[in-house]
């Protein structure tokens, strides 16, 4: 078994990988590595990551495989400190979203927010120190030491953005509170479409909303 500095060089190895713009290499990387891990939330974790470079690659099936990977080793944990667990449902969501799986990424989507939800609930005190899909929806991360792991996490997961996005634009306009009910509106609009069986709809509505946080 490697020591934890090894582990630190390989997620370190595939965090310069990434900044290199070698998606595929940090990927194949961080898999050749897998083996050495033994605790189920670094394995879940190493999976979470190659999900999401392979969800940048493209190669939307295999991401769908990584992050079912995650949630699986995640659920022999009651919890994790350092990260929500509806990172996992909602990355996988969105693979699911790109390739046509709608009923797939709406109920991924409101699993990941039930998960949230009773994470706060149940540790309140982890409420704001964990890294949440939110995050990594906006790119932002608290300011605190992270270990190499969840560095790579952080660059792994990073969102491209349109360089002209108009709700962006709308967003700089308008009150906290409009924000605060445009989102809700969607939110209500989401229900609606899925208990009618629009799960297209309902996935879109919710999805419109994540770009008002």
């Amino acid at each position: 078994m490697k020591n934890f500095d090894e582990v630190s060089f390989f997620c370190n190895e595939a965090i310069n990988l990434i900044d290199l713009n070698e998606h595929e290499a940090a990927m194949k990387s961080i898999k050749n590595n897998i083996d050495i891990l033994k605790m189920p939330d670094d394995i879940a974790l190493a999976y979470l990551n190659c999900g999401f470079l392979n969800d940048y690659l493209g190669d939307y099936n295999s991401a769908i495989e990584d992050f079912s990977k995650s949630i699986h080793f995640e659920a022999q944990l009651e919890t994790i400190n350092q990260r929500s667990k509806d990172i996992s449902y909602s990355a996988r969501s969105n693979s699911r979203y790109k390739i046509g799986n709608y009923k797939g990424a709406i109920d991924d989507k409101r699993k990941a927010r039930k998960i949230r939800l009773l994470e706060i609930d149940k540790f309140p005190k982890l409420k704001n120190i964990k890294i949440e899909y939110k995050n990594i929806l906006l790119g932002t991360f608290l300011e605190i030491d992270l270990e190499p792991k969840y560095n790579l996490l952080i660059k792994a997961s990073k969102i491209e953005k349109s360089k002209y996005d108009l709700i962006s634009d709308y967003k700089r306009v308008i009150s906290n509170k409009k924000i605060e009910e445009v989102i809700n509106k969607l939110e209500h609009l989401s229900e609606a479409k899925y208990q009618i069986g629009d799960y297209k709809g309902s996935i879109k509505a919710i999805r419109r909303a994540e770009k008002y946080y």
